[in-house]
């Protein structure tokens, strides 16, 4: 039997309902704060990790990782952190802790699970380099934003199952991006994603991308750091969307941005070596 679309009443109340996505733990709420709070310092960070085992051998397998060319020369934590850097490690952290959130819930194949992680962190990397030139953002500030962007898609897939794989289904058999086949079903994983930055008292930086990274004109606000992982987002998922490169709606956004065809082409350019590293951090990550 085929699952219908729902009206937009409906999706407020399956959406009001759900009972079971993931609420932000302790320790990713606290790393949260020390990568928003300017001054914090290398030592909170590591009294973070120390506190999660898990964490702690992910980080010291990271460093002594041929990532790093260490193999296996890294005895301990502080050595590992001036080793990879404290921003680094917080962007680490930060995706090792997102994947545990979401680790207990079964309902999404493996193989998706990895699809979905994948996305966000290449989509990450790459809003972190293009905000290398941005002087508005920072690339730390950057990343986080992207990592978070599609974590509305991550709690469709194991809280709406089989409105998740009616999706899917609209977007293989119709060619149609996946969030386009959203619009057409009629919930979309924006209006998921506004739900748990709500729910999950994020900044409103972080509401605003989650909700509008598709459509960054309609943001009320923080229209350039939405336009920045827009961007991002339409990069990274040129292996299966190209003819978005050079759609005019991403001109305007480039242009908003002042993001010259130079650059732009750089960035197209380095992505197959983001999509090696992405690959290679899930492997130490997972």
């Amino acid at each position: 039997m085929s699952i219908c679309s729902p009206n937009e009443q409906e999706v407020r109340c399956r959406i009001a309902r759900i009972r079971d996505l993931p609420s932000l733990s302790g320790s990713l709420q606290r790393l949260v704060e020390i990568i928003h709070d300017e001054v914090a310092s290398p030592d909170e960070l590591e009294s973070l990790i120390r506190y999660d085992q898990s964490l702690s051998a992910r980080i010291l397998r990271v460093a002594n990782s041929t990532y790093y060319g260490m193999r296996g020369n890294v005895p301990t934590l502080t050595k590992a952190m001036i080793l990879i850097g404290f921003e680094q490690v917080k962007s680490l952290c930060l995706c090792a802790l997102l994947m545990d959130m979401c680790s207990t819930q079964d309902s999404i194949e493996p193989e998706e699970r990895e699809r979905l992680w994948k996305h966000s962190f290449a989509t990450a990397r790459v809003a972190s380099e293009m905000a290398r030139t941005r002087p508005w953002v920072s690339p730390e500030k950057a990343y986080i934003l992207a990592l978070f962007h599609d974590l509305g898609r991550v709690a469709m897939a194991f809280s709406l199952q089989d409105h998740y794989r009616a999706i899917w289904g609209l977007s293989r058999n119709g060619k149609i991006p996946l969030w386009y086949a959203e619009l057409q079903y009629g919930l979309t994983h924006t209006v998921v994603g506004k739900w748990l930055a709500t729910r999950w008292n994020l900044p409103e930086v972080f509401q605003m991308v989650m909700e509008f990274h598709h459509f960054p004109e309609k943001s009320p606000a923080f229209k350039a750091e939405v336009k920045l992982v827009a961007l991002a987002n339409i990069l990274v998922n040129s292996r299966e969307n190209p003819e978005l490169l050079d759609d005019e709606i991403t001109s305007v956004y480039r242009k908003d941005l002042f993001i010259p065809e130079t650059e732009w082409e750089a960035c197209r350019k380095r992505l197959q070596d983001i999509w090696a590293e992405v690959d290679q951090l899930w492997t130490l990550l997972r």
